[in-house]
Parts: structure tokens; sequence; C-alpha cells
């Protein structure tokens, strides 16, 4: 079969990866006879980012050219479909400065920024500019990336390209074209079938006006907008204290959610998911994972870091700038920003292990890494700016504390919120299994099932690590189930 083949596969991992490095040392440095490429490179174009990742870890050079003169990061923004952004972080990490731009003339010297403002790749272009990729390099039609990006018309390229003025953008539309962007609520409003007049209630006579003006191509009014938005959110209780009185961020999440419409890689901005990825995504999302020994087997490790890479990438896609996701681990300390990008996520994720004798205490540091800094702090004075969601990621049932601490301390949020004057669902939860061990599935079976918690807890059937090997081949299948699995625990 060949170690080239197996890249091209998806097998060049794990054991089969250590058998060829001991066989020989430098094999990750030859050439596919066919095609010229090395594993890496063919790894890459094929978007196996797991096989990418390992390679890295193992020696591969990130810079090693082709036979034609391609590195692996020209070739992931040129021939990539699959877990491109993913693959380019990857590689990026590895790649010296110098070699960002690294291009060939057989490709008319179009770099890998290049490729990706031609794909229209938001993302992977935000990682090159971050890693330093020329903006004003030109190619062999004497065009640089900035000129590429304006001849598309494409605005969300064309902001990716300077992605420390996004903010600075998206304030000024707020202020200056804030009709523009009330039409654009509208917009999603009606082909999200209803999903913000759902959401925040419009007052109705305003409601009329602006479905009248999506119909008629009209600008709707900027001040009747700003004068009514408080009326978005007054019937939902839960929204109305987080969002009562914040257009700005409306108006932002709604011209983002514009642009995912258009994005054919994946199905979150299709009619039927699009209400609920803005529904997720109005929560702080917070991704619990377990690092306990256990993850060691049967490659639950990997598929956790998979899960919360994933959903880094799928929450963040139409959240306003500023904000992100917050990260936590049982046993071990990381950044305990709230707002981390998926750039961010994705380097925890890689310099992450299970932890040698590691416990699953996951009720006891549940309430002392997540509830008591991200929710029981803002309570008094009520700081809470948006409603949580936390996605609970274990192997196991409890070690090293009581087992009904993990709903005890569920239960204690709850009624921390009622006693702050907050709803109870503010705060929710979604549990799900890794593994097949059995008691951790009796114990999860109790936390869903028990009545106390039922208002702020979803508990889904679903084996993660299984579903996570399902979807392998399969991105936009993966993204829609992890969104509906999301989803579960607000749909109410």
């Amino acid at each position: 079969m060949g170690i080239h083949e197996d890249a091209r596969q998806g097998r060049l991992v794990g054991d089969t990866l250590t058998r060829y490095l001991l066989n020989n040392p430098n094999i990750l440095d030859e050439q596919d006879l066919a095609t010229g490429r090395t594993p890496l490179a063919i790894a890459a174009v094929a978007g196996f980012a797991d096989e990418v990742k390992q390679l890295l870890q193992k020696g591969a050079k990130a810079d090693a050219f082709s036979r034609n003169g391609e590195t692996a990061l020209l070739l992931t923004t040129q021939e990539t479909s699959r877990n491109r952004p993913r693959i380019v972080q990857l590689l990026l990490s590895r790649t010296p400065a110098g070699s960002v731009d690294a291009t060939t003339a057989a490709d008319g010297n179009n770099t890998p920024l290049m490729h990706a403002v031609l794909c229209r790749d938001v993302e992977s272009i935000r990682l090159l500019v971050k890693a330093g990729a020329s903006l004003t390099a030109t190619n062999d039609s004497g065009l640089t990336a900035e000129q590429m990006a304006a001849a598309s018309s494409d605005k969300a390229v064309a902001r990716a390209l300077n992605p420390e003025k996004e903010p600075s953008i998206f304030a000024k539309l707020a202020s200056v074209v804030g009709s523009v962007l009330l039409y654009t609520v509208a917009w999603v409003n009606k082909t999200a079938k209803g999903v913000v007049r759902w959401l925040f209630r419009l007052n109705p006579k305003l409601d009329e006006k602006i479905d009248e003006a999506v119909n008629t191509g009209e600008t709707p009014n900027k001040v009747e907008f700003v004068e009514n938005v408080d009326n978005f959110v007054k019937t939902n209780p839960t929204l109305e204290r987080f969002f009562k009185g914040n257009p700005n961020y409306i108006q932002e999440l709604a011209q983002k959610a514009t642009e995912l419409k258009d994005d054919l890689s994946t199905p979150l901005g299709q009619p039927d998911l699009l209400p609920k990825t803005i529904k997720v995504t109005l929560h702080q999302q917070v991704i619990y994972c377990d690092d306990s020994s256990s993850m060691k087997r049967e490659g639950r490790w990997a598929a956790q870091v998979r899960l919360a890479q994933k959903i880094a990438q799928i929450t963040t896609r139409i959240l306003p700038e500023g904000d992100g996701v917050a990260l936590r681990f049982i046993n071990q300390n990381v950044d305990d920003s709230e707002k981390l990008s998926l750039q961010e996520i994705g380097t925890i994720m890689d310099n992450m292990s299970w932890q040698r004798n590691g416990n699953t205490a996951i009720g006891t540091y549940l309430r002392s890494k997540i509830l008591e800094p991200l929710v029981y702090s803002k309570l008094q004075p009520p700081t809470l700016t948006r409603p949580l969601l936390i996605s609970v990621i274990t192997d196991g049932m409890p070690s090293q504390e009581k087992d009904e601490a993990f709903v005890e301390a569920i239960k204690e949020c709850g009624d921390k919120l009622k006693q702050a004057g907050y709803p109870r669902e503010s705060v929710k939860f979604m549990i799900g299994q890794i593994g097949t061990g059995k008691a951790a599935a009796a114990f999860l079976e109790g936390v869903g099932k028990n009545e106390e918690i039922a208002d702020m807890v979803f508990v889904t059937s679903d084996q993660l690590d299984e579903r996570v090997s399902a979807f392998k081949a399969n991105e936009g299948d993966l993204d829609r189930w992890l969104m509906e699995t999301l989803y579960s625990p607000i749909k109410n």
C-alpha cells in the first residue's frame, strides 16, 4: 500500500504512522512517485486534519516542497475542500514566516492568501493575514490579494483581509447605516421563517413596515428601528434580560447571518438550520472537557478534541466581533477567557492531553471553574450579558466526589439565578458521553431524568465519539448533527 496511499486514505495516524517511522525515520520527506508530493501535502489536500496534526507532531516539515515546488500550505488553499481552515491553522503553526507566501511560477505566482481569496474562505484569510501573509505581493497578472478581494465584490472577504479593522467597520455600520442593517434583520426574519420575529417580538407596526420594505426594496427608517428594538425581546423573559436595549449586537449578528446563508461549505445557513444557528449563537458557549486518565482509551481524547474545535467553529460563524467561546477542563487549568477565538481554541486543544492519574470530579469543578466565575460573580451586581450554553463532554461517572455533586451543582445554579432575578433557563446544559462505559451511561441517564433540573439540562443519547467517527468523511453532516444537538437544550 505505502505511506502515500495511507495518507491519501486518512490512515496515516497512530500506530500506522509510528510503524513507518520506526522502519524509516526519514520517510516523511519522501515524495510520492506519482504526484511528487510528501505525505503531509497529500494528507492536507485530502482534508484529513487529524492526520496533518500528527504528521507535524512527528516532524513533517510544513514548508517542504513538492516536486513541482509547492508547499503543503499552497496546495491546501488551492485544492482542499474539506477542513481547509483547520488545516491552514495547523500548517501555519509550523510554517516559518518567510514561507507563508511561498508560491510557484507554474501557479502564476498566486500566494496561499490569493487562493483563499479566490475560494472566499474568510476564516483561512484571517488566519493567513494574522500569520503575516502579504497583502501587496503581486501575481503574474500584477494583482495583489487586496485587488483580487475588491474584484470579488464580497465584503466579507475584504473585511477578512483587515481583521483588526472589522470591529470598527461593524460599529460604523451600526451607527451610520443602521437602516441598511434593519433591512438585514428583516431579511433574516423572512428567510429564516420568522426567527427574528419569534426571538425578539417585533412591534407589529414596525414588523409590517420592514416586511413591506423587504418586498419593495425600500430602506426602513433607522430611528424607528432603534425606538422599537426594546420590544424585540419583551415576551421572552430569558432573552429580554440580556438583549433588551442592545440593537448593535442584534444588527451585527443579522449581518453575519446573511453571509452564512451564501456559504455553501456548511448547511448552517440553510433555511431549516439558520434559525437554530442564530438561537444557539445568542448563548455564551462554554465547553467543559474531561481530561481524566480514562480518556486515553478508544480514541476518546482525539474525538473530544475534534468536538471542542467543531463546537467553537460552528458557534462563532455569526458571532459579533469581540465575543468568543470559553474552554475548561476538569483537572487542568487553561486560559480562562470567555472569548477565545477559534484559533485560540485550536491552539489550546493541540497542546493539551489527558492527565495521568486524573480523576472525574465533574461537579466540584463545574462549580469552581465555570459557575462561580462565569455566572455567580455576575449576579450581584447584575452583569451577566448573555445566557450560557454549557457543553459537558465526559467518558465517566464521578470520582473523588459524591455521585450527587454534579446534579447538586446544576440545581444550585438554577436556584441562584432565580434568587438574583434571572430566569433559571439563563444557563443551559448539553451533556454527552464519549466512550462505552456502562457506569457512565447509567450516571448520565440519571442526570437526564432528574426532574429538579429538567428545565436546564439535555442529555443526548448519542455516543459522541461514535457520531464524530460516523461523520468523518462529511463535515457538513457533522455541522448539522452538532448544531441540532446544541439546539436541543434551548428549543423549548
